[in-house]
């Protein structure tokens, strides 16, 4: 079975056995628990740049994470009382220019 980054989901391609296993446990705030997790040394500049691991699973859609950092994310959510709703994209709406304003409303008052 290959070994998996449970962070960024890379797996190992080719080359040497290295002795030392990455088998880092991180500490949740919310949950006020471990997490052992296997992963990359891209894994752990990841959750580093995000401010450890319960920012990086907060940031983070279901979608992009792994199975395992899914179920962290559940539960953190669980814990919180709600699942939070992803932020969603303001519509962008055209401005409209003052002539074409002018003209629209002189439409309406004609119609009436």
């Amino acid at each position: 079975m290959p070994r998996v980054c449970k962070v960024t989901g890379k797996k190992t391609m080719v080359g040497m056995n290295v002795s030392h296993s990455m088998r880092l446990s991180f500490h949740s705030d919310i949950l006020g628990r471990d997490f052992s997790l296997r992963i990359s040394t891209a894994g752990l500049r990841t959750l580093t740049k995000h401010g450890g691991l319960d920012a990086y699973v907060m940031a983070k859609p279901v979608s992009r994470l792994t199975p395992d950092m899914a179920a962290i994310k559940k539960a953190i959510e669980k814990k919180n009382g709600k699942a939070e709703a992803p932020a969603k994209k303001p519509v962008h709406k055209p401005t409209r220019s003052a002539r074409l304003v002018k003209k629209v409303e002189s439409k309406k008052a004609a119609a009436k």
